[in-house]
């Protein structure tokens, strides 16, 4: 190896020690980015002698070192069950919220909930046989009954905001969806003609990854890697994304609750098919329109409409106390309907005048309780609405109690994915202080050899003077 060649060699490592070190300042300054994965300069000897020739001659030294390329510390593996676990948990969270709204509006237990409600207003029968003929005894009666039917619709009506807000949010997530799919596109585009130029892409890669992650945690959409460097998103084996072009999805469906049977929440392909989304955000936003909000309203309907109709198929069968003028005395009259509606949505009270209550069974004697005490006797009925509601609300409350088991489990699974990723391709503080202090001795000692030859090729002129 000639002096001259030491020089090159030197050099080429002063080169590379100094690119390395601009990786490992790269890597610090991006120590706290979201989604940032670490990079790592590749080096490789150079032969002396690469195209070995019949009179070529070598020293059997090489020539220095040269950058291969800079490698960016990524695991695809992780990566891909990391959006999966994501997805999982941004749909057990999402339902989570979900069952919160629904207890809350049912707001049971409770000293004053519905079921309280119903308690009291049986007492009151009990109390109206108790005292046939009193009027205080009849209008606490018809106040408690009001109570529940006010209780009832102002739930159902809390049940219906429920929906509609939740099918906001399906139309806010499916923009974000699009506008998150577009972006992936566009990236896309830029590293696929990064590498034809042969360019750097691992910032655009790190930035594409966190928009599949987020998309995969809106729908559980998954990714393949192209030879090109581009990404196609699949949402169930259907493409949503392929190289820099995009299917756009929409949400169609009822904006009411009243009105999904008709027309039920979807998310489809703009012109296309039904979209297939199993988890996610978004899954978890049409599993609510379709069934865990509509089962809620459903099963407080089926209340209303139990004590609708067994409450006013007895109260038909008793006499109240009117007095029909010109009559001073009570002239009975068949008991009518108690309560109006069908359901909770739009449930009243029939009627406004206590006398006409029909607490008696017989209309010979009017101020006998009979009636009343069957009445009451309905809060025993083990299909009545008494305990059709407890049921209903136990049911509940074991769905929402399984859901926050699940979340909560989902989501330890969820950050210790997460976490084992981020050891993988995160930042080390500590790993880059080390690395720092290796290429910085390198590069000094790379230093020191071209000041080495400088002197002894000094010493060798000086000599020839």
């Amino acid at each position: 190896m000639s002096t001259f060649s030491g020089l090159n060699t030197a050099l080429s490592a002063l080169y590379a020690q100094r690119r390395a070190l601009d990786i490992t300042g790269q890597n610090v300054a991006n120590v706290n980015t979201e989604g940032y994965s670490r990079q790592r300069v590749e080096l490789s000897p150079v032969e002396n002698v690469t195209e070995p020739a019949r009179y070529s001659l070598s020293s059997g030294v090489g020539d220095g070192v040269r950058i291969t390329g800079v490698t960016r510390l990524h695991n695809e593996f992780m990566t891909n069950r990391t959006r999966a676990e994501h997805g999982l948990n941004e749909y057990l969270q999402a339902q989570k919220t979900v069952y919160a709204n629904i207890e809350q509006a049912l707001g049971e237990p409770s000293d004053t909930g519905l079921q309280a409600q119903l308690s009291e207003y049986w007492s009151a029968w009990s109390d109206v046989a108790n005292r046939p003929g009193d009027t205080s005894s009849r209008t606490a009666l018809l106040s408690r009954a009001s109570t529940i039917a006010g209780s009832m619709r102002t739930t159902r009506a809390n049940l219906g905001e429920l929906y509609s807000a939740t099918r906001e949010q399906l139309d806010a997530d499916i923009d974000v969806v699009n506008q998150t799919s577009s972006g992936i596109a566009d990236l896309n585009a830029r590293i696929a003609l990064a590498k034809v130029a042969d360019m750097p892409t691992n910032e655009l890669t790190d930035k594409r990854d966190q928009l599949v992650l987020r998309l995969s945690e809106l729908t559980g959409a998954t990714s393949r890697v192209k030879e090109d460097g581009s990404t196609d998103v699949l949402l169930a084996g259907a493409v949503l994304v392929q190289g820099d072009t995009v299917r756009e999805l929409e949400a169609v469906g009822s904006t009411t609750v009243d009105g999904r049977t008709l027309a039920p929440a979807q998310v489809q392909f703009v012109g296309g098919p039904v979209a297939a989304i199993t988890t996610g955000k978004v899954a978890s936003r049409l599993e609510a329109l379709t069934r865990t909000v509509p089962d809620a309203v459903a099963g407080l309907d089926g209340v209303a409409g139990l004590l609708i109709s067994s409450v006013n198929t007895q109260h038909a069968k008793g006499w109240d106390i009117t007095v029909v003028p010109p009559a001073t005395v009570p002239t009975p009259v068949q008991g009518g309907d108690f309560f109006s509606g069908t359901d909770a949505r739009d449930i009243g009270v029939a009627i406004d005048d206590p006398s006409k209550v029909a607490a008696s069974s017989t209309a010979t004697n009017p101020f006998q309780g009979d009636n009343a005490i069957a009445l009451a006797d309905l809060a025993k009925e083990p299909m009545g609405a008494d305990v059709t509601y407890r049921n209903f609300v136990v049911d509940v409350g074991i769905a929402a109690q399984t859901i926050n088991r699940r979340a909560d489990a989902q989501q330890i699974i969820s950050d210790d994915v997460s976490a084992a990723e981020q050891a993988e391709s995160g930042v080390s503080l500590d790993e880059e202080m080390t690395n720092m202090l290796q290429f910085q001795r390198a590069y000094e000692a790379a230093a020191k050899v071209i000041s080495v030859v400088d002197t002894t090729l000094d010493s060798l002129i000086n000599m020839k003077r």
